[in-house]
This record gives C-alpha cells, sequence and structure tokens, in this order.
C-alpha cells in the first residue's frame, strides 16, 4: 500500500499527538474493537497530515496484567511467548486495515518500563504515593496471592454475577481489593482466604478538585461523558492500588515480587512509545509539549482516561494534560454483544479473509457518529451500504465518467474554454469545494460520520448532474467536453476527500488516473488534478458488489460452536 500522507507531513505546521486506547494482546481482535478507536484515530491522523500538520500517531499493545497471565497459563506458554504472538498478529491485522501508526509499539519494552518508574519516582517525590497494608486474596490451594483478575464473583454494587474483583462490566464500577462478594479463584475455583500484604497507593483522592476544573474547562470533551465523570467525583474518589502481588509487569523499585497495575503503566505506553519513536525522552518531552494530544478511546475505560491519567499526569508536574479524549460507544453483532466462547464473533482475520479493508473502513464509519451510543454490524446492512453508496454512487459515477470520456472524447480529458461553463457547471465546482470546507471542520471536530455523509452527499450531486446532462445523447460538443470536464474534476475530488477513509480505494483510483498520489493535499480536491487533454489508461470499477451468498455465508457461521 502507498502511503501518500506521510510525505505530506509538513513538519512546519501545527503539531499533533494522536493516541489510540492500546490493544490487550491476550486474543484475537474482532470487528467491535475498530469501531470506538482505531478506525476513528486513523481516519483523523489521515486528515490531519493531508492537511498539512505535522502528526505523530502512535499506539502499542497492553502486554502486562494478571489477564495476560491468567490466558497464558492455560495456553501453556510464558507470559512473553504469549503477548509476543498477539503482538505481531496485531500489527499485521492493523497494517492489513491501513491504520497508519508511526509506531506500534508495546508497553513490555525497556522505555515503558523506565518511564513507568520514572513517573513513580516523580510521584512520590511530589507526596502522591504512599504505603498501606491491605487484606490480599490467597489460594491456599495454588499457594499465592490472587490479585484483581484471578478473584471473580458477585459485583458488590450491581449484584452482576462472574465480574472480576477490580472492575465491574455490568454497572462499569471499579472495585477496590476484598470489594467482591462471593469470591473465587479463577484458576482452581476453590474459595479464598485473605493474607496481609503491603502495596503501594496513589492519592486520587486529592485531585478531585484539578480534575473537576479540567473537565469544566476543557471544551473538546464531550459534554455527557464530563457530566458522567463529575458524577464519580461528586460521589468522592478513592486512593488507587496502584501495584500487584505478581511477577510479570513493570517491577516496582525496590520490591520483589510487586509490579505496577497494569492501569498505571499501560497509559504510559502512549509516551513509551513515542519515546521509541523519536529517539530520547527529550524529543518526546519536547513533543508532548508542543502537540495537541488527542486519545481516541472506547467508553469501557472512560474512567481510567477521565480520572486516573490525568492525575497522574498532573501529579508528576512535567506534563500537560491531553487537550482531547473522543470516545465512542461499543460495536455489537446482529443485536448481541460479542462473544468467543459463543461464537457470537468475526475476527478481523476472518473479515479480511472474506472482503476489502475499505468495506469494512466503511461501513463501520457510516455507523459511527461521536457519542458514547452502541451501535450494531449486521451483516445484511453492510451489504446494503457496500453496494447501494460504495458500488452504486461512488463506483458508479467513476466509472460513468471515465466510460464516457473513453467512448466520447478517445480517452483524452476534454479541452474546454472555461468561460463556457454555465451556472450547472459552476454550481458543481462551487459544490465540490463546500464539500471539502464542510468535511474538513466536520474531521476537526471528530466527526468522522458526519464527514462521510458529507462525501457520500457529494457523489450523489454528482451522479444527479451527469445524468441530468445526459452526455450520451447530447449533440453539443461544447457542452458534452463541459460535462465530462466537471465530472473529471469531480472524480479526483471525491479521491482526494474520501482518502482518510477509503485510502486504499483512493490509491488505485489516483493509480489509474497517473496520479502522483505522494504530491496531494487536502486543498487539491477542488483543484485541477487531471489536466485537460490527458490521456487516459486502463481502468476499472473501485468497487465489487457484496453477493448475497456471501452474506448468508457469514451469518451462517455465527452461533455454531
Amino acid at each position: 500500500m502507498v502511503c501518500f500522507t506521510t510525505e505530506n507531513s509538513n513538519k512546519n505546521g501545527k503539531k499533533y499527538l494522536v493516541t489510540c486506547a492500546l490493544p490487550y494482546a491476550n486474543g484475537p481482535l474482532h470487528l467491535g474493537h475498530i469501531r470506538s478507536t482505531y478506525l476513528p484515530a486513523d481516519i483523523y491522523a489521515r486528515y490531519l497530515r493531508l492537511a498539512g500538520n505535522d502528526v505523530v500517531f502512535v499506539c502499542a499493545t497492553d502486554e502486562h496484567g494478571t489477564p495476560i497471565v491468567a490466558a497464558s497459563e492455560k495456553a501453556g506458554k510464558t507470559p512473553q511467548a504469549f503477548v509476543d504472538y498477539y503482538h505481531e498478529r496485531d500489527k499485521a491485522e492493523f497494517s492489513q486495515l491501513g491504520f497508519s501508526f508511526d509506531i506500534f509499539y508495546r508497553t513490555s519494552s525497556p522505555e515503558n518500563k523506565e518511564l513507568t518508574q520514572h513517573f513513580f519516582t516523580r510521584l512520590s517525590e511530589n507526596g502522591h504515593i504512599y504505603e498501606r497494608e491491605v487484606s490480599q486474596a490467597y489460594c491456599e490451594k495454588d499457594k499465592r496471592f490472587l490479585p484483581d483478575r484471578f478473584v471473580i464473583g458477585t459485583c458488590p454494587h450491581c449484584g452482576s454475577e462472574g465480574q472480576y474483583s477490580d472492575y465491574c462490566d455490568n454497572c462499569g464500577k471499579a472495585l477496590t481489593a476484598g470489594e467482591i462478594l462471593k469470591p473465587k479463584c479463577l484458576h482452581c475455583g476453590t474459595t479464598p482466604t485473605t493474607r496481609i500484604t503491603k502495596h503501594y497507593f496513589f492519592r486520587l483522592s486529592s485531585f478531585s478538585d484539578s480534575l473537576r476544573d479540567y473537565l469544566k474547562g476543557n471544551r473538546e470533551l464531550q459534554a455527557p461523558v464530563v457530566n458522567y465523570v463529575l458524577d464519580w467525583i461528586g460521589k468522592g474518589l478513592n486512593d488507587w492500588d496502584i501495584t500487584r502481588d505478581l511477577d510479570w509487569g513493570v517491577p516496582v523499585p525496590g520490591e520483589h515480587g510487586m509490579v505496577f497495575y497494569v492501569w498505571f503503566d499501560a497509559p504510559i505506553g502512549y509516551m513509551s512509545s513515542t519515546v521509541k519513536l523519536l529517539g530520547s525522552r527529550e524529543k518526546f518531552a519536547e513533543r508532548w509539549r508542543d502537540s495537541k494530544v488527542v486519545h481516541f478511546i472506547g467508553k469501557d475505560i472512560i474512567y481510567h482516561h477521565f480520572l486516573f491519567w490525568p492525575a497522574m499526569i498532573a501529579g508528576t508536574k512535567e506534563f500537560k494534560l491531553p487537550e482531547a479524549i473522543p470516545v465512542r460507544g461499543y460495536l455489537n453483532l446482529q443485536g448481541r454483544k460479542f462473544s468467543k466462547s459463543k461464537n457470537w464473533f468475526v475476527s478481523l482475520e476472518d473479515y479480511l479473509k472474506a472482503f476489502p479493508p475499505d468495506y469494512l473502513r466503511y461501513y463501520v464509519t457510516s455507523i459511527t457518529p461521536h457519542n458514547v451510543e452502541d451501535a450494531d454490524f449486521y451483516w445484511k446492512d453492510f451489504s446494503d451500504k457496500v453496494n447501494n453508496e460504495l458500488v452504486a454512487s461512488i463506483g458508479n459515477f467513476v466509472h460513468r465518467t471515465l466510460t464516457l470520456i473513453k467512448r466520447n472524447a478517445d480517452s483524452r480529458i476534454p479541452t474546454i474554454d472555461t468561460s463556457q461553463l454555465d451556472d450547472a457547471d459552476k454550481s458543481v465546482l462551487a459544490r465540490i469545494t463546500t464539500a471539502k470546507t464542510r468535511t474538513a471542520e466536520l474531521l476537526e471536530k471528530y466527526e468522522v460520520k458526519s464527514g462521510l455523509e458529507e462525501i457520500v452527499a457529494l457523489s450523489g450531486e454528482l451522479n444527479r448532474y451527469l445524468s441530468s446532462r445526459e452526455p450520451w445523447k447530447d449533440t453539443d460538443a461544447g457542452r458534452v467536453a463541459r460535462t465530462l470536464y466537471i465530472s473529471t474534476r469531480g472524480i479526483t475530488a471525491l479521491g482526494v476527500l474520501l482518502y482518510p477513509y477509503l485510502p486504499f480505494t483512493s490509491e488505485k483510483l489516483f493509480d489509474m488516473l497517473h496520479i502522483d498520489a505522494k504530491k496531494l493535499r487536502w486543498n487539491d480536491a477542488d483543484r485541477e488534478l487531471l489536466k485537460q487533454g490527458t490521456v487516459l489508461g486502463e481502468f476499472a470499477p473501485l468497487f465489487v458488489k457484496v453477493d448475497e451468498t456471501q452474506i448468508a455465508a457469514q451469518e451462517e457461521k455465527l452461533g455454531k460452536v
């Protein structure tokens, strides 16, 4: 894949540091993973680069924590071997989907270890860390302490069963050690005893006022999310246990058999990945300071990114807080939650074997507004949108125009007298400029779905223009030439505007047109890119319809264990 935005990243433009929530390296990625985080972030980063900005786009696999240990034990592997496999798998699948990370790193890296320990030292020096004895679950059968995810039970807040002891997926409450009801050892199912151990705590409660000010003063944060978090603050924040009795993770300085809680070191992965990319802590610190920092996340980790992480950053007194944290909801599958155990599940690997990546990018974007509401992936809706919008509107307009030029103008872009353009011609050119401006404004506000709708609306108007002029039977040669020329302006406009959304398709289009995509910028959307008199080469349809039998085959797989 030719990524034509990398060279467009203007080192003199506005600086951005864009991150995605780190995928947890304990299982295959599925369709639901990309909706809230990776796809919107990639669209945003690609647009920013195309608009001439200096963008650093980072991500990494989150590789620590008790779920990793539990899953690796079940698989009969070491934690390192386990995360190595999923890091490489995630990296490959993200690349296949066109995600344009400048670096895809990992939290088990030496850079993350060093920076996490630095955070701990700085927070300790600033009085935000203290030691406390805690009652920790202990499995007498397995002869080991049981950190959070090794204990399951009933949530004390909502009564939901089968919840891990640190967080309830049902009501979204973070749980402290000992809170879970009816605890059981995840490994052997016995009821654990309790033993006294020493842990380190972060004084989250002392940041209530500063967090409230940050949330209320930042207009980039979504109001419903802010209100949700302010309610948490209003009920009182508890100090945060940031260590675990475990061997796998970032070691706590001066301790043996103790590591940092995964949510302490995971967000530091945004920073440590940038350290690796830029080559030093000093260059990273400068970049963080000078950039607009934007974290794309899903709603399941609001608590961590709107409370824990800003407090950690503030407590070091070294770094500024992120300017924006766009949040989106979950993706369900045909009315039900994704479930691997029940085979109500579509992995990225399986999808990519069956359909082009841009079809998924298009469909998921079309059902992902900038809010925390959940959405559903329906195979029938997927095929309808691909066939009725990508194929019948965008693809149809491009192919009709190129075919007409081949037949009516000897495959040569018409040469016209621009002084002869009529109102309809001028209206199309003005509409292209409007679409460029509106889409940019929407993308700047993280409204990727609305931006795509603007482009699809432009495609519809271009089709109507071409149909209304009927150049295939118009006897006025001059008008035919103008119609086809204006339509080529529409083709190249769609190619530029769709690039953040459908990079593979845009690059295919510009390759067919023999336009050097590496030199394109967002502002080229309403410029003449196909020069008058240019001879077209061979071309092919941009999209192929999704067949009903393909969809039936996918639906047939669901629910069969």
